[in-house]
């Protein structure tokens, strides 16, 4: 009940915060309605944004009509569900930031942070194809720029994960794609890579007795 009337929308910050209400970080809050409501006035979102509460700061977070400075501020909130609702809602919500919860968020929601469109690709390669964690590893794929070298490497990776994600990567030269087939713990991701040549493909499907 004190939550509820802290987040009341005429209280002032004063009159929030003499109010003995208590917020963990992995509690589920839904979208305050009267937020919502007033999403396209950037003077509510501003205020809410800037607020002590997280719950208008993960309100307002939601929000595609965020301004952008109030995007950069609540990229580096100190709340973690502000910053992944912010990553998983705004179209402006920093790179970087979807990065860093994936990579050290442990919600179970910072996997899908790769679909997102502005995950960055770009120069993974160089940044994370050493990194001592196989997830960091795995990042390094998404780049374009990603040498076959390092492709052919992250193939023999000891974590099967890694070399899971590069048996289904095109670029992988076709020898070592076939030589994947053999690895157990990855052939079903390389007999999906889509240039596995017509010849293995048909190979596969008569071992696993699939008539013509």
């Amino acid at each position: 009940m004190r939550l509820a009337v802290s987040a009341r929308p005429e209280l002032s910050e004063e009159q929030r915060a003499a109010i003995d209400w208590e917020i963990a970080p992995e509690d589920r809050l839904d979208t305050l309605r009267w937020v919502w409501d007033a999403r396209a006035d950037q003077d509510v979102l501003r205020r809410c944004a800037t607020s002590a509460h997280p719950w208008l700061r993960r309100s307002a977070a939601v929000c595609r009509e965020l301004p952008k400075d109030c995007v950069e501020l609540l990229a580096g909130d100190e709340d973690f569900a502000v910053r992944l609702l912010l990553a998983e809602r705004h179209p402006q919500a920093p790179a970087e930031l979807l990065l860093d919860l994936y990579l050290h968020g442990t919600h179970r929601a910072v996997g899908m942070l790769v679909g997102r469109p502005q995950f960055p690709a770009a120069g993974l390669a160089a940044r994370f194809g050493e990194a001592a964690d196989p997830r960091a590893r795995a990042l390094a794929l998404r780049d374009p720029e990603a040498t076959p070298a390092l492709l052919e490497r992250l193939s023999r990776d000891p974590d099967a994960d890694v070399r899971a994600a590069v048996a289904r990567d095109a670029r992988l030269p076709v020898a070592r794609v076939v030589e994947l087939l053999a690895d157990p713990d990855v052939a079903s991701a390389a007999a999906g890579n889509p240039a596995l040549p017509v010849a293995e493909m048909t190979a596969l499907l008569d071992a696993a007795g699939v008539p013509e």
